[in-house]
């Protein structure tokens, strides 16, 4: 049996601004709820990757929303959010945001 490859270090997030933090916090908020968390854990400056843990989704086009006025706000040429319901078990991008992400 070949023996494993070693583990990968993590990543640490790229930081935010200040005002960009802020202005995601509140905008995820104002669509999620007060108590929804957020997580940054993308390395690279051009690729903003959020994470969302709440206890309650949006109906409708909430997401989207939330999508489009971050994406109209903050200037990068990617930006994805991933959301899971809180107590939901994690998966792919959720637990990497979860292991090595930071909490605006």
């Amino acid at each position: 049996m070949p023996k494993a490859d070693p583990r990968l270090a993590p990543l640490s997030p790229f930081p935010l601004e200040d005002n960009e933090a802020l202005f995601i916090k509140d905008t995820v908020r104002r669509f999620y709820g007060a108590d929804a968390v957020v997580r940054n854990f993308g390395p690279e400056r051009d690729r903003l990757m959020l994470h969302v843990e709440a206890s309650q989704l949006p109906e409708g086009h909430g997401y989207w929303d939330c999508c489009g006025i971050i994406n109209a706000k903050i200037d990068r040429s990617q930006i994805s959010l991933c959301v899971t319901k809180r107590g939901q078990r994690l998966r792919g991008e959720a637990k990497i945001a979860y292991r090595q992400g930071t909490v605006l």
